[in-house]
């Protein structure tokens, strides 16, 4: 789907009066989606409750045509109004690492549901005991401390506050594709341009600064291009100069407190680099002075196969940003960083009401206490090999599946209309999204071109459930080639 028709304008403040309208819609628009959904009759009742009530702003509308009105849940099975089944690849976006209300962790919340609920953003025991957790768990050699947030973006909010005020250096470096978070403390940092304009016009922070992602399968020579690790030494190069803000290499200048990287790129489209990307990211930092800080809340807790994905890359970051699936489908953020970091600022530098909510750091406890096991973690690798084994499998049948990444229970894949060209299948992507939705599967949309489907399954689905996704997903690639003549 090209957009280059809608770009020729000659008066940018008519563009600019015109994007505005372009990213608008109406109640009517909304109701439409809702009627051609292939939902039952109580799911249409419940959307359009849904669309009469909240904001219009809701990321379901840009995630699914309609999205399914889900009421409860067994395990990697989502159950709608209607009573009609979902194979869930979407785990709360990386949340329910053992699915919706496994029984154990049900248990520990409701026990300490009835035991206490709240306490501020103070110490009690369940907060000790997960602080104690993360520091040994880091996987870094040195001591390290933790600070407690609510949210993902809360915690990259923290690590780069802490970052700077360290350094005393105002810059955060980070690649194009990262998703970071978007509260005005994040957006700047989340490089997605749909997004940016709801901000205006006061802007999110600018004293961030972009460089490419490497990813193995597009290169600068494509007619639809990537980056390999040439991104990296371009960027290293400027680094080097004097030409740009962040530093002055020529005088050993540095104005830049720390580089921030997911070591996956997730909202982008599940992209995995090459091992050697987070290697020269810690290699630079070292080289100018810059501070590492590894945003592992969708990538880590075990779902690459490692409690960490920055693991896979043998190097050791200065803070770590977790989040997500560490509170059990409950809210909470940390920050693990080294010892001097979080020792330099004083008491009141950072404060949440929520913060460590003692059911979640309760949940915590025992989410940590699984991901962290050797035994937990094959079988995630083994889970995630039989997946990508069955994908494989499809691809060799199906030309619309260009690559597919996987590492642990980590899967992206990418639709092409033409393998040697690579041309992304945008609108081919858009009908397999919906058509997983009539067929009862649940997935991400993504991908640098919008032509990525992001698997996110439950680290322990089984491989039974696994044959039933790869089963749907034949079918559906046959549709769709049949459908937009891809041969």
């Amino acid at each position: 789907m090209s957009t280059e028709k809608k770009f020729k304008h000659t008066d940018l403040r008519e563009w600019n009066h015109k994007q505005r309208q372009l990213l608008k819609t109406t109640s009517e628009k909304l109701i439409k989606r809702i009627d051609d959904a292939p939902f039952g009759q109580e799911a249409k009742l419940q959307a359009k409750k849904w669309a009469d009530n909240e904001s219009f702003g809701s990321v379901a509308w840009a995630l699914f045509s309609a999205t399914p009105i889900i009421e409860r849940s067994e395990g990697s099975l989502l159950f709608d109004v209607d009573g009609k089944e979902y194979i869930d690849l979407l785990s709360g976006f990386s949340v329910n690492q053992f699915g919706n209300c496994q029984k154990e962790l049900t248990k520990i919340i409701q026990d300490q549901a009835a035991k206490l609920t709240h306490y501020f953003d103070f110490p009690h025991a369940e907060r000790i005991k997960l602080g104690e957790k993360l520091n040994k768990n880091s996987r870094m050699s040195s001591k390290t401390k933790v600070a407690f947030g609510v949210t993902g973006s809360d915690a990259i909010e923290l690590a780069v506050r802490a970052a700077r005020y360290y350094t005393g250096n105002p810059y955060i470096l980070t690649a194009y594709g990262d998703y970071h978070g978007v509260t005005y403390g994040t957006m700047g940092l989340t490089s997605k341009g749909g997004m940016q304009p709801y901000f205006y016009p006061v802007t999110p922070d600018q004293h961030v600064g972009y460089f490419h992602f490497p990813h193995a399968y597009r290169t600068p020579q494509d007619a639809y291009p990537g980056w390999g690790l040439e991104a990296l030494k371009i960027f290293e190069r400027a680094l080097d100069g004097k030409e740009t803000p962040y530093t002055d290499g020529c005088f050993g200048v540095n104005n830049v407190a720390a580089i921030l990287v997911e070591p996956f790129q997730s909202s982008a489209g599940y992209y995995v680099p090459p091992k050697e990307y987070l290697q020269e990211i810690r290699r630079i930092c070292d080289k100018f002075g810059m501070l590492m800080i590894v945003d592992e809340i969708q990538a880590g807790l075990g779902r690459s196969g490692k409690l960490w994905a920055f693991e896979h890359s043998e190097i050791e970051p200065d803070m770590i940003c977790t989040s997500k699936a560490l509170g059990g489908g409950l809210p909470i953020g940390a920050v693990i960083a080294r010892e001097e970091i979080l020792t330099e600022w004083g008491p009141a530098a950072h404060v949440s009401t929520q913060a460590g909510n003692v059911i979640a750091c309760a949940a915590g406890n025992y989410v940590m206490d699984v991901v962290s096991s050797k035994e937990f973690l094959d079988q995630v690798n083994d889970i995630g090999s039989y997946f990508y084994s069955g994908l494989k499998n499809l691809q060799e049948k199906h030309p619309i599946i260009g690559y597919i990444d996987n590492m642990g229970i980590y899967t992206g894949i990418e639709l092409v209309k033409d393998r040697k060209t690579k041309e992304p299948a945008i609108d081919e992507t858009v009908y397999v999204r919906d058509a997983a939705v009539r067929e009862g599967v649940l997935f991400e949309k993504g991908g640098y071109y919008h032509n990525r489907l992001q698997c996110i399954p439950a680290l322990n689905i089984s491989k039974s459930m696994l044959d039933r996704v790869l089963d749907k997903f034949d079918k559906i690639f046959s549709e769709t080639e049949k459908k937009f003549g891809i041969k």
